[in-house]
């Protein structure tokens, strides 16, 4: 009987805290400068500079930079990303403190990897340089004014070289940034 007793003590207090509840209302920044980091399972991975020119728009340029020495004699690689984008928040679409977004960034990423030609038994490097055109949808969390925490996944890619169309949900992203 005590057992049931706490389970409903416990439901209780959980109705009674659920009502009470209190919607935060979070202004989202606007004419303000960020900085943030931003982590994608394929090309970006690297710093964030933003602007937000007012709450529905928001501007800014990824970068990114990674250096793989390699191993057992593999050759060691290096990815240069720099993508600037422009960000507009869905404010019809708003649920509290969450505020969908759709995101559209021209990205530019190289990558050169050395490796030892087994035949010369020389180091060579090659180059590769992609530039394409990406659409994220995604979402952006404000828990206070000056902090964003954001996720997305890609809904198009549209690769310039060599051209190639990719509509689908894939390479999630998180991110986060803070405006001062």
């Amino acid at each position: 009987m005590a057992k049931y007793f706490v389970i409903f003590v416990l439901i209780l207090s959980f109705a009674t805290f659920s009502l009470n509840a209190q919607e935060t209302r979070v202004k989202v920044p606007t004419q303000n400068w960020g900085v943030g980091v931003q982590l994608e399972t394929h090309d970006i991975f690297g710093g964030t500079l933003g602007y937000a020119i007012n709450p529905d728009m928001h501007i800014g340029l990824n970068f990114g930079f990674l250096f793989d020495g390699g191993s057992n004699g593999s050759g060691s690689s290096t990815y240069l990303t720099f993508g600037p984008y422009f960000k507009y928040f869905l404010p019809e679409m708003r649920i509290r403190s969450f505020f969908p977004f759709i995101k559209a960034q021209f990205l530019v990423s190289t990558e050169s990897v050395s490796y030892k030609d087994p035949f010369t038994q020389k180091t060579k490097r090659t180059t590769n340089t992609e530039t394409k055109i990406l659409t994220v949808l995604g979402s952006e969390w404000f828990p206070i004014s000056s902090l964003g925490i954001y996720g997305g996944i890609r809904a198009l890619e549209l690769n310039l070289d060599p051209f190639q169309v990719i509509i689908g949900i894939g390479y999630p992203m998180i991110g986060i940034e803070w405006f001062f």
